[in-house]
């Protein structure tokens, strides 16, 4: 039987793992197994995997009284059970909300032998996020982890196969996968399978907690709690197609102002708007043949990096440690978009993420001179003035997102 590790002592912080506590040597992940076939890696994770999420802490998060479909679903012998099922109306704050989960009810789901699956976990637990951040970082792609707790013995979905690369790591207790081969042809689809259609697996493996799997997408896979519940996770990462990359890429391109023209291209048309839909399709191709190709890959990995649920910000935090700033104070721009004016009797009016303001020509001139992550002392934001006054006005900056302290992010 298996014997869980010796939870860390209370107090220890988090592991920060990494996407090689994954993946193992990155050259070697990228050349063998990405998107080529499912990989195992046995006690691949640190230290006492709880830390990452536990049962215990979902239960705590049951209790909230917050989470509500569809971040948390029911599935019962292969099919979903109905909302309705384990949800109820309550009033908070004079507003009724409809689907509240019942604990209790999940709860008996669950004794019945359900398995309750936890989505999108990464927006509501922050060390979840933190910690898929790692995969989206390396990956460029849009990344969602989702929690699985199945009871003992019980296997919570069909055989099947879903339309993106996944990370399973175990966390609590056991649970015995089947992976198959990705087939020649892969749709990016979901799919359903018999286990006669299958036939033998290429990995049949006990996962324990701190234990790896990489899913390539489409892979068929099956999976069955054993002695003891399980819980594990499915960090999700959406593929982007070469079709989805060369769709981005169009749309940048695409956006020139000589593609701004209103054409009629109804039975009324114009003889000559053959033509010049003709021209217009053999400038964008001379536009998109002169792209430079490393730079627009490194774009469009930037985009990939910085999809919904993956964000993170202090701007609270950076707020309230303005009340506080002195003159010695390092500051530096942040990558907000400002536009500057011109000099209009001593006033400059900047432009700050769509918000006009009017400052002294003195500070939009060593604003504009600053580089993005240089650092200033809050008392020379305002040349020629006090520094307690020029720390005054790198307050108002700080709070208008201008500028932060040197060391945030």
């Amino acid at each position: 039987m298996f014997v869980p590790r010796q939870r860390a002592p209370e107090g220890l912080k988090m592991n920060k793992y990494t996407f090689e506590d994954l993946v193992g040597d990155e050259k070697v992940f990228f050349a063998e197994d990405f998107n080529k076939k499912p990989m195992l890696r046995k006690e691949s994770m640190p230290g006492d995997v709880r830390d990452i999420l536990s049962i215990r802490k979902l239960d705590e998060l049951l209790h909230l009284e917050v989470v509500r479909p569809p971040y948390i679903k029911v599935n019962h012998n292969g099919s979903g059970v109905p909302e309705k099922g384990y949800t109820r109306s309550v009033v908070v704050q004079g507003v009724n909300i409809t689907d509240t989960v019942v604990p209790e009810k999940i709860y008996e789901l669950f004794r019945a032998g359900a398995t309750v699956t936890w989505c999108s976990l990464n927006q509501i637990v922050p060390e979840l996020r933190d910690f898929t951040r790692v995969i989206s970082d390396k990956m460029a792609v849009r990344t969602d982890v989702v929690g699985f707790m199945t009871p003992t013995g019980k296997r919570g979905y069909l055989p099947h196969h879903d339309p993106v690369d996944l990370f399973i790591v175990q966390l609590e207790g056991t649970k015995r996968w089947k992976l198959w081969n990705p087939p020649a042809e892969r749709l990016g689809d979901n799919a359903s399978y018999t286990d006669e259609q299958l036939g033998d697996p290429v990995i049949e493996v006990l996962l324990e907690p701190g234990d790896v799997l990489y899913l390539p997408y489409n892979t068929p896979h099956a999976a069955a709690a054993e002695d003891q519940v399980s819980l594990h996770l499915s960090i999700m990462m959406r593929p982007r197609m070469w079709k989805d990359l060369l769709r981005e890429t169009f749309e940048q391109v695409a956006d020139a102002p000589e593609f701004n023209e209103y054409p009629h291209i109804g039975t009324l048309r114009n003889s000559t708007v053959e033509s010049l839909f003709r021209q217009k399709v053999t400038s964008l191709a001379a536009r998109m043949d002169a792209l430079d190709a490393g730079s627009e890959l490194d774009r469009l990995a930037e985009l990939g990096r910085h999809m919904p649920g993956s964000s993170r910000g202090s701007t609270f935090q950076t707020i309230a440690e303005t009340d506080g700033l002195t003159p010695d104070a390092l500051l530096r721009r942040t990558g907000a978009s400002v536009e500057f004016g011109a000099n209009d009797g001593g006033r400059t009016e900047m432009t700050v993420n769509g918000h006009r303001i009017a400052v002294p020509a003195q500070v939009a001139e060593r604003l504009a001179s600053l580089d993005e992550g240089e650092p200033i002392p809050a008392g020379e934001v305002f040349p020629g003035v006090p520094a307690e006054r020029s720390t005054k006005a790198a307050q108002g900056l700080t709070r208008l997102g201008v500028l932060e302290m040197a060391g945030a992010r």
